[in-house]
């Protein structure tokens, strides 16, 4: 186990119906189900790094019906001390899942929102210089907590997402890892085509690493200098919701343990996969044993 990860993150209350197809503006379709899980950005790449075998802690902020959320963190191993539970409203998400897994997601972030500057300097006052600390964009305080993890001399991985005025107003020059979608890749750059988008970001940032999630095209990435790409690994999809969230939690967690960086992105990208193929975001997570596993016979 390498050094701790320290996660800024949101707590999401996950609501979500399955549909044969997602509704076109205007229209309402019947839904064949509606399930509630825990979910939320920060909580499952929380998640998806503990349970590849990180040492993780976790600020956050939900409300009283968000409780079980906060316990799915601590049955993962997860230090919660510094998620409170005690906002007027929890944050939530309405998730629409269609068959194939395609889905469309709307989030309130409600307690995300609310938290502070104060809670994001205790909370990184107990980091190490050098400890990587995550963070992505459905919380309050981005623009303060990269100062201050940059003050404090840490490794700064943003997941820019959602994209959003406050991810264009960070400093991409404090980060040692910007990691987006394609989606994301092309807001932030101005450019559609994501090698070229890449390109761009990288001769702007020489000393950033950014890796960039494809969908079922894979994965780009400019790390150490060097480019490279990897193939989506197939399987039967039935909720897409939170295979950006393995990708993005486990690679955190080998890299913060040494892994090097083609070894940790192939095994990312099974994580991906196999979030794919069980409902839900929290509980599709996987285990370090079944990314081993995924990953051994794909690349025997």
């Amino acid at each position: 186990m390498g050094a701790t990860l320290h996660v800024i993150g949101s707590l999401m209350i996950d609501r979500v119906v399955r549909v044969r197809v997602l509704p076109a503006p205007g229209e309402t379709v019947m839904a064949r189900s509606a399930k509630i899980h825990p979910g939320g950005k920060g909580a499952n790449q929380a998640v998806a790094a503990a349970r590849c075998g990180a040492r993780v802690r976790m600020l956050g902020r939900t409300g009283a019906e968000g409780a079980f959320i906060v316990r799915e963190l601590q049955a993962a191993g997860i230090d919660t001390g510094s998620v409170m539970s005690d906002d007027p409203m929890a944050g939530f998400a309405a998730v629409m899942v269609a068959d194939g897994g395609m889905n469309s997601i709307v989030i309130a972030p409600e307690a995300n929102g609310r938290i502070s500057g104060a809670d994001i300097d205790a909370f990184l006052g107990g980091a190490a210089h050098g400890d990587l600390v995550l963070m992505q964009n459905e919380c309050s305080g981005l623009g303060h907590a990269v100062a201050k993890a940059r003050e404090l001399g840490m490794k700064i991985w943003l997941n820019a997402a959602p994209m959003g005025d406050e991810v264009r107003s960070v400093d991409l020059g404090a980060l040692s890892c910007l990691l987006v979608n394609e989606h994301e890749l092309a807001a932030l750059s101005g450019i559609g085509e994501p090698e070229a988008a890449l390109d761009q970001l990288a001769k702007a940032w020489p000393m950033l690493d950014i890796v960039v999630t494809l969908g079922a095209a894979g994965w780009i990435a400019r790390v150490g200098g060097a480019l490279v790409r990897g193939r989506a690994s197939p399987v039967n999809a039935i909720d897409t919701v939170g295979c950006g969230d393995a990708f993005v939690g486990v690679l955190a967690a080998l890299r913060s343990e040494g892994m090097p960086w083609i070894e940790a992105l192939a095994r990312a990208n099974a994580a991906g996969a196999l979030a794919a193929t069980i409902a839900g975001a929290i509980p599709s997570m996987p285990s370090r044993d079944a990314i081993e596993g995924f990953s051994g016979r794909q690349h025997p």
